[in-house]
């Protein structure tokens, strides 16, 4: 046998360059793309094989496409441009198959909203081996080749033929363009690398549009002298359907469950993803829009505002008292510093400091955030065992994993427990403690983990959250209602703090 034949060539004509990337690219990295195809479409009929075939056609060919225009214009960027497109399609291919994401606007909006620590929790050998196979091989190779130049004549002549096969196909699919349209979401995150690509462009488009300026609400009025503290904590990643005060069977509430005046109403996110989920809890209505978020607003007009966080991905907070986690650190004693303990860590002595009778704390965790729960609580609160202790949560089994997890709710049980312990020595002021969590979490149901995926596809896991209340003795009573949103939160805050605006809104309001 002549091995010889078998050997990689390394001086290719652009058409051939073109045309191994888009097979590479193809064979590499769309498994999850026609997996979700074969689970919608019958793939026995007639029809179903027409849009199979057409969709590898046209993968196939507008990948292609796509990359002569750009080797035609520069072989230089083109080769850097698939190294580029292979290792980041690598690791989107991992992302996309150990924890059913879809690459769309608000993933990207995710991934530009993650720091270094929470990066690095999603770091394993397996996403190693992706990165390796998958992107810096094949990288490497293109970078090895050499592309012959193509004369304007056939490169015009190449791209129309093309151009009109395109055409023709899609023309020829106008039957199925209603089942794509309605898939679009879906196919476009799967899609490499056109999902991070466009999203990527689009996320930044409308975050410049939305962020040009921020729009002023009018001014509100403190109404009354009263001492009153509103303490808004928001949750990460929590589900209400894990929590014992919702019926779960596992006690996970065993603190919360022994106060006094504790309500909870069923609830649902907006989004299934940290950004626009706390934009949601912050904001007076729903809107597409930057308007002034629910701290900012109320500092502006004289309310003490403190804002402590272990979280990020919020809305631009501009306030005097605003803490992370690296300036609470020297206020705080103790083994749970290295949690969200350290947001209750001074708390109670920034309040009594305070010269203002009307107050608001937000403390923002990042409690049950995934993959690594098990790392999210100190050794104490493994309540349930055993947990899964892998970022690879589909190598865990859902036993473990829900342990795991179910030990981040009993963490939040006792932080809760704690604010609403400090709340109660502060008897000079009216208080009250709202917790809402800015989205759910799939914990391997349906194959799908953690959080993100569109609103129109996401399962009730991730958009079903908690919505929980505390009173203290001398405050308001509720309102006999069982369902709310996250656009409760602004409105309700103003009405127990007695601060009349005119954006007040008495149907989004849960006390009487």
């Amino acid at each position: 046998m002549n091995l010889s034949k078998f050997k990689l060539k390394y001086n290719l004509t652009i058409n051939q360059f073109v045309i191994v990337s888009s097979f590479l690219n193809f064979l590499f990295f769309h498994l999850p793309f026609f997996t979700f195809v074969f689970k919608n479409v019958d793939y026995t009929s007639l029809n179903g094989i027409i849009i199979i075939v057409s969709l590898i056609i046209l993968m196939l060919v507008l990948n292609a496409f796509v990359f002569y225009l750009i080797c035609f214009l520069s072989r230089v960027v083109a080769k850097l441009l698939m190294v580029i497109f292979f290792i980041i399609n690598s690791i989107s291919v991992y992302f996309i198959l150990i924890y059913g994401v879809i690459i769309d606007e608000g993933m990207i909006g995710n991934v530009f909203n993650t720091n270094s620590q929470e990066s690095r929790s999603f770091f394993s050998l397996s996403m190693l081996i992706f990165l390796i196979i998958l992107g810096i091989i094949p990288s490497i190779y293109l970078m090895k080749v050499k592309i012959e130049k193509v004369p304007l004549k056939k490169f015009l002549t190449t791209s129309s033929i093309t151009l009109l096969f395109i055409l023709a196909l899609a023309f020829a699919n106008a039957s199925n363009w209603l089942w794509i349209d309605k898939n679009s979401k879906t196919l476009g995150g799967l899609a490499m690398p056109w999902s991070y690509a466009v999203n990527t462009s689009l996320y930044h488009i409308h975050n410049y549009q939305k962020n040009k300026k921020e729009i002023l609400l009018p001014d509100l009025t403190i109404a009354d002298k009263n001492k009153s503290i509103m303490v808004l904590v928001i949750g990460e990643s929590a589900r209400s359907q894990n929590f014992s005060l919702y019926g779960y069977e596992k006690n996970t509430n065993p603190l919360l469950s022994k106060i006094n005046n504790v309500y909870h109403y069923n609830a649902t996110s907006s989004a299934s993803y940290t950004t626009a989920g706390v934009k949601s809890i912050l904001d007076h209505k729903n809107t597409g829009d930057l308007y002034e978020i629910l701290p900012n607003y109320l500092y502006r007009n004289n309310v003490e505002v403190i804002w402590r966080t272990t979280n990020w991905g919020e809305p631009p907070v501009h306030v005097k008292n605003f803490s992370n986690r690296e300036a609470l650190m020297p206020k705080c004693i103790g083994e749970g510093c290295e949690y969200d303990g350290v947001l209750l860590a001074g708390l109670k002595e920034q309040i009594l400091a305070s010269q203002k009778d009307k107050i608001l704390i937000v403390l923002h965790t990042s409690t049950s955030h995934g993959p690594s729960y098990s790392k999210k609580y100190p050794p104490q609160f493994e309540t349930f065992k055993p947990v899964c202790n892998s970022v690879e949560l589909g190598y865990c089994s859902q036993a473990e994993l829900v342990n795991a997890y179910d030990n981040t709710i009993v963490y939040t049980d006792y932080l809760l427990s704690k604010v609403i312990e400090d709340l109660k020595q502060l008897k000079q002021y009216n208080s009250a403690m709202i917790f809402v969590s800015d989205h759910g979490e799939s914990l391997g149901e349906k194959n799908l983990y953690m959080h993100g995926l569109p609103m129109s596809i996401a399962p009730k896991e991730q958009y079903e959250i908690p919505f929980i209340v505390w009173l203290s003795d001398s405050s308001k009573q509720l309102k006999p209602i069982t369902q709310v949103s996250q656009y409760h939160v602004f409105h309700s805050v103003l009405n127990f703090l007695n601060l009349k605006s005119p954006v007040y809104n008495e149907e989004v309001n849960i006390f009487k």
